[in-house]
């Protein structure tokens, strides 16, 4: 039996895209900055300063210039690499099923689901420079946290919660939609990602009338669920979470007992992500292992694209 050949780059390029996309629906309903980033690892984003004054029948002449202070914000591109798979020798000559998508896959969808998490998280928090050199993060303030609402409800065990929470209620969003208005972000492109058991909550505080319009744009093909007070729904086993100073917690970290998870509500020119090099490692026929040796690489990263985080929400649980 012939060994593997070697996986074109170009296949496992579009291979990954393909998946990131389909798996992750918003890493499509964002802006796009990956243009500025080929071999990059850093993404800069102005901050424009200070609008200027108005002034109404002007009677002192002459005006006075002032200099607008503009600022920047950041983020780095994280890489994101699987640990290297061996296939022996002796498995090539046995295993009788397509090994192409068996390694892509396994690879693939790990980078996915990791890629996938990092990025909500990513959405609400940030850096800054500062004056000397260095940095400081940012997290999405308070301010643009609301609380959910609904009957108190037992936590899912399994998160590693204890005790309960209100519930997330459909007055929530109406709540999220005020407030994006009052900071005048587009009524076009909003969307929110919940977690399932939050948007069952959801669902759960709708009326029948409600229900129905909410059903009524349900396109699953590309991941909505619904659409409610002007958002977008999608749907994700897990989004984002919260400790008790209202700090954002990274994904895949254990929760505690007093943890609580959010949903995110974005408008899709509010955050960025940018997509750098992929590449797919391979060995063939290594000399060393008596077999084929795999790995795959994923840079990319993203954040809010304003310091003052208009544009972007979220939905906490609260006890």
């Amino acid at each position: 039996m012939a060994q593997n050949p070697k996986v074109p780059q170009e296949l496992w390029n579009s291979y990954i895209v393909e998946k990131l996309w389909k798996s992750n629906p918003h890493l499509n309903l964002c802006f796009d900055e990956s243009q500025h980033v080929k071999g990059g690892a850093i993404v800069y984003i102005p901050q424009a300063g200070a609008a200027p004054s108005v002034v109404k029948n002007r009677t002192n002449l002459p005006a006075v210039a002032v200099q607008r202070g503009d600022t920047v914000v950041f983020y780095a591109l994280d890489v994101y690499s699987t640990d290297p798979t061996l296939i022996t020798w002796a498995e090539n000559m046995e295993i009788s099923y397509a090994k192409t998508d068996s390694i892509l896959g396994d690879h693939t969808n790990v980078l996915v689901e990791t890629i996938g998490d990092d990025m909500l998280f990513n959405w609400v928090r940030g850096f800054k420079p500062v004056a000397g050199g260095g940095s400081t993060v940012q997290y999405l303030p308070v301010a643009n946290q609301i609380k959910t609402s609904g009957a108190a409800t037992a936590v899912n065990v399994v998160d590693g919660q204890t005790g309960t929470r209100k519930a997330a209620h459909y007055k929530n969003w109406q709540t999220a939609q005020a407030t994006m208005n009052k900071q005048n972000v587009s009524k076009e492109g909003r969307y929110t990602m919940l977690e399932s058991n939050m948007l069952q909550e959801f669902v759960d505080s709708l009326s029948q009338n409600q229900m129905a319009a909410f059903q009524g744009s349900v396109d699953l093909k590309n991941g909505v669920v619904g659409s409610f007070a002007g958002f977008t729904f999608l749907e994700r086993s897990s989004v984002l979470a919260f400790d008790a100073t209202n700090q954002p917690i990274l994904p895949g970290q254990a929760l505690a007992g007093t943890d609580n998870l959010g949903a995110l509500c974005w408008q899709k020119d509010s955050v960025a992500k940018s997509l750098g090099d992929t590449e797919l490692f391979q060995r063939p026929n290594d000399p060393l292992y008596y077999g084929d040796i795999y790995s795959g690489l994923v840079k990319t990263g993203g954040r809010c694209r304003r310091e003052d985080w208009k544009g972007v929400l979220a939905i906490v649980q609260t006890t």
